[in-house]
């Protein structure tokens, strides 16, 4: 007769994380965290039955799925300065330092950043002056002169 070792159940955790980092979601992380734990409680009781052992799985994976649930969303949307402008590559330019690369004349001037050039909004100043970025409107950056 086939018998279940509790290290069985930590080798199937195991292939259970390996999905979950290859495979997009997070429903794997749950059931290696139930597998984990059979495997746990197959070790202090070793002559346990298997129905139990698939029941000990199954309401540990749900209770991991639940119990987890909000700290993983909080985790997933947490205020990190580093990504909120992830997408708004404009809104990461405010309160940077660029030097003009054409004067501003009638408030209107042209700078290169990156890749881009982007029109410039401000007090006249000469090419070459230091400016910091007060706001962005479209593809358009209004500036001050810098400290």
């Amino acid at each position: 007769m086939f018998k279940i070792l509790f290290w069985y159940w930590w080798a199937v955790a195991a292939v259970l994380l390996v999905f979950e980092m290859m495979l997009p979601g997070v429903v794997f992380l749950f059931l290696a965290i139930g597998a984990a734990a059979a495997g746990l409680f197959l070790l202090v009781v070793p002559d346990l039955s298997l129905e139990l052992q698939l029941l000990t799985f199954a309401v540990i994976s749900v209770a991991a799925a639940v119990g987890l649930r909000r700290t993983l969303r909080r985790l997933q949307h947490a205020d990190n300065p580093a990504t909120s402008t992830l997408n708004a590559r404009a809104d990461a330019l405010i309160g940077r330092i660029i030097v003009l690369d054409e004067p501003i004349l009638n408030g209107r001037g042209r700078v290169i950043l990156g890749d881009g050039s982007w029109s410039v909004t401000g007090p006249d100043m000469v090419k070459g002056a230091k400016v910091r970025v007060k706001s962005v409107s479209g593809t358009e950056l209004a500036v001050e002169p810098a400290p």
